[in-house]
């Protein structure tokens, strides 16, 4: 719409100026309509550019924070699936490790007795130490993981909610305080509620014989997966700033008119009015571009394929799932199929298509013949 409007604003003023220019005068060689291109340069092409180039940045701060966040959850996964303390002097180390029946009773199967008939009642252990099911373990935190990883993923997916009509409309702040209570239920209660249950997770390692340092390690990139998060979030509610991007919305749609007799000069040098009116539409084409490049970088995330977002999609709930899977098939050989579940102690599971928009029905066909 706005390439539209200014195209027709530029050329209708265009058509006004060559037809209002004093024909005396241009025949005379007295009149030039010719402008100085400075402002259009100053007002328009300048701040469009600083604008790119921030929302670029942005874009690079949003792919290393992406980074860093998939890396810091394939190191916990592989750090609690596989890790072994039996050199640190803690007798077998993972392999010897049994329940504790009186801390960790919720693993361990207790039948109370009642003993004759003075009221005495005692717990008597019916079966002996059971070792630790570190496929179970493991298990557990890869569901939390990938559901963090899906509920991080539909949070970034969501629109926008920092756009101008977001602030100066009734209408735009209805949609902005859906979008927001959203998010911030999509983040705070799926997404960081999860880092809890990973961190948990980590206490009952340690509490199993987990060194205090390797411990430590885990912390640290518990610490990375978090800030990362953050890092992104900040990036999608926030934006470059505003009166930047106004100052170029508005000129890119009025300065090309204000050129009009420039393009009608061109017009009488060359004697031709269509070639001076596609210069002027050409040249507001080409502002509204840039515009629409700012525009489309501001929010880096996206769902799905775009020339320029990031596929949170692609990345967060195929690529990582697959890695995931990749390491579970090596740490776990003869573990049956892993089923995601709704939550750690429920049976249910949940079904999601996690195929990949590069997947290759040949290719993997060849692959698995192989």
């Amino acid at each position: 719409m706005e390439t539209f409007v200014g195209c027709a604003l530029t050329i209708g003023a265009t058509l006004l100026a060559y037809y209002m220019s004093p024909k005396v005068a241009v025949s005379e060689e007295q009149w030039d309509g010719t402008l100085p291109t400075i402002l259009l340069s100053f007002a328009t092409v300048t701040p469009l550019i600083q604008s790119i180039s921030m929302a670029f940045n942005r874009r690079e701060a949003a792919l290393r924070g992406l980074a860093s966040y998939r890396s810091a959850m394939y190191h916990i996964y592989m750090a609690q699936a596989s890790w072994d303390w039996g050199e640190c002097g803690k007798k077998g180390g993972r392999r010897s490790c049994v329940e504790n029946t009186d801390d960790l009773k919720s693993v361990q199967e207790v039948e109370e007795v009642k003993e004759g008939g003075d009221g005495i009642e005692e717990d008597t252990t019916t079966l002996p130490p059971k070792p630790i099911d570190w496929l179970n373990h493991a298990d557990n935190l890869l569901c939390q993981l990938i559901h963090l990883s899906d509920s991080l993923s539909h949070y970034l997916a969501l629109p926008t909610a920092s756009r101008t009509h977001h602030r100066a409309t009734k209408l735009g702040e209805r949609e902005a305080k859906t979008l927001v209570f959203t998010g911030r239920k999509i983040f705070a209660l799926n997404a960081a509620g999860r880092i809890f249950m990973i961190s948990q997770l980590t206490e009952a390692l340690k509490y199993r014989g987990l060194p205090g340092n390797e411990a430590s390690r885990i912390r640290q990139w518990e610490q990375y997966l978090s800030v990362s998060m953050e890092n992104m979030r900040l990036i999608k509610e926030y934006r470059t700033p505003q009166s930047l991007r106004l100052f170029g919305r508005v000129f890119t749609l009025l300065l090309p008119p204000l050129y009009a007799t420039s393009f009608a000069q061109l017009s009488i040098d060359t004697e031709s009015i269509v070639f001076g009116c596609i210069i002027g539409a050409v040249t507001s084409l080409a502002l509204t571009s840039l515009f629409e490049a700012v525009r489309q970088l501001e929010d880096p995330f996206a769902r799905g394929f775009t020339f320029d977002g990031i596929d949170v999609t692609e990345e967060l709930q195929v690529l990582a799932y697959e890695e995931l899977m990749v390491a579970r098939s090596m740490v776990f050989p003869d573990a049956e199929e892993f089923v995601l579940k709704e939550d750690t102690k429920m049976k249910k599971a949940v079904g999601l298509d996690r195929k990949s928009r590069h997947y290759c029905e040949d290719c993997a066909r060849i692959i698995n013949a192989s």
